[in-house]
């Protein structure tokens, strides 16, 4: 949150030009800008390099990509990133895994607290039992106080209660459109909506991608999820199921 946006929000970014302000130029590091050209045929449209490191043009400056170019070796770039379907249901059953021992320890929580609550109802009762019986003022006052102090105890838990109770939601619901994504994340960047498009740009890779004029995309830094989906588990980095060592039934 503290670095500097690698998908800044900018005025000049439209529908026309998604990628402008994320690719950058390979030469210069600069980001390309984008505009449309008239040419006999008609508009056209170019990103381009305007780059000027220290003062000094940049060996790419002005030398313009076409826009179906450059975008179209960017969708290429995202349907590679489609993780294979056993990797992809090896992430999504280690997920599942992980979601219900939370549930299951979020339940054996609660039901401390309300063992504890059950402690502080009983406490509670002794000491107005107390109260009835005593004829000592300064008694009576010390019960009161303790008194108070286990109704603020016991708002304290059913307030821990509520937090560690069952999700709103069920698993599908809560990942659906997230284990929907990493599945292949062109599908969201085909979308006609720029934000879409956008937070493609944000969730799937990161930094600014690289892009060369005459040899095109630089590798990508990915972000954590698709470079994890990206291992082969079965080399010498094999990921354990939270189940135990044994291999799953899929």
């Amino acid at each position: 949150m503290k670095g500097e946006a690698k998908a800044p929000v900018r005025k000049d970014i439209n529908e026309d030009f998604p990628l402008r302000g994320f690719v950058a130029c390979a030469c210069c590091g600069t980001p390309l800008t984008a505009c449309w050209s008239r040419g006999r045929n008609g508009l056209h449209a170019y990103y381009l390099c305007h780059g000027k490191p220290n003062g000094t043009k940049c060996s790419q400056y002005g030398k313009s990509v076409r826009k179906d170019k450059l975008e179209g070796e960017f969708e290429a770039l995202l349907s590679d990133m489609k993780p294979s379907q056993e990797m992809f249901f090896l992430a999504a059953e280690i997920f599942t895994d992980l979601w219900n021992v939370r549930c299951n320890d979020a339940k054996q929580e609660a039901d401390a607290i309300r063992r504890s609550l059950i402690q502080i109802e009983r406490k509670t009762e002794q000491f107005l039992d107390r109260i009835a019986e005593a004829d000592n003022q300064i008694l009576i006052t010390a019960y009161e106080k303790k008194i108070r102090q286990l109704e603020e105890e016991k708002v304290a838990h059913d307030e821990k209660i509520a937090q560690c109770g069952r999700p709103l939601q069920s698993f599908d619901e809560t990942f659906r459109t997230a284990f929907s994504f990493l599945s292949n994340p062109h599908k969201l960047w085909v979308s006609d909506r720029l934000e879409h498009k956008r937070a493609v740009l944000k969730l799937a890779f990161s930094e600014r991608l690289r892009y060369c004029r005459n040899e095109g995309f630089r590798t990508p830094e990915k972000s954590l999820p698709f470079s994890l989906l990206e291992q082969n588990y079965r080399g010498s980095n094999e990921m354990v199921l939270l189940r135990g060592v044994e291999p799953p039934t899929y």
